[in-house]
């Protein structure tokens, strides 16, 4: 009988140990899978706030480019009337210089 408890005490040892080591493994697993859901939930929010951040800048930017740039039409305008200025401060010259 004695034999036969040694064997059941083995044996619930064995259960035991399983089990333990089940619910280690389970409550690492559940503390990991938490740990990397929060990480990709902030990952995602920083995503947002970085798209939106870059989304402001370009925005400001548009307004600068609107506001300080002159388009391709303007400059053109800007070149004929400066080339008319000097024709005419040309022209002034030479009736000087006659």
């Amino acid at each position: 009988m004695n034999n036969n408890n040694k064997n059941f005490s083995k044996v619930q040892l064995f259960q035991f140990l399983i089990t333990f080591f089940v619910t280690v493994f389970g409550v690492l697993t559940a503390y990991y899978t938490t740990i990397a859901g929060i990480k990709l939930d902030l990952a995602h929010k920083a995503e947002v706030q970085i798209v939106n951040e870059l989304d402001k800048r370009l925005s400001n930017l548009e307004l600068l480019l609107k506001e300080n740039f002159m388009t391709k039409k303007e400059f053109f305008e800007l070149k004929d009337q400066i080339n008319q200025r000097l024709l005419k401060i040309e022209m002034k010259i030479e009736r000087n210089d006659r």
